[in-house]
């Protein structure tokens, strides 16, 4: 009688991305998104973690600026 060999279930092991993927999927304290936030906005009081962050005034100083300027390029240059 012959002997059977057992059958070798290969399980597949996922690539660099998907451990990539799911590391930063598990660390909600870094990212993009999460940089932008600190860029426009002061950082959340630990003790009143359900207030919204406030905008940094430097920040909304720099987009006025900008959507000054952009409205100032649109009507001289567009407009006419």
């Amino acid at each position: 009688m012959a002997k059977r060999r057992d059958a070798k279930i290969e399980v597949p092991q996922p690539g660099s991305r998907d451990l990539f993927v799911e590391y930063f999927k598990h660390r909600p304290d870094i990212g993009f998104r999460k940089m932008l936030l600190d860029i426009a906005s002061d950082p959340p009081n630990p003790f009143k973690p359900w207030e919204p962050r406030k905008v940094k005034k430097g920040f909304a100083a720099v987009v006025l600026f900008l959507l000054i300027a952009c409205a100032w390029f649109g009507y001289f240059s567009l407009a006419r």
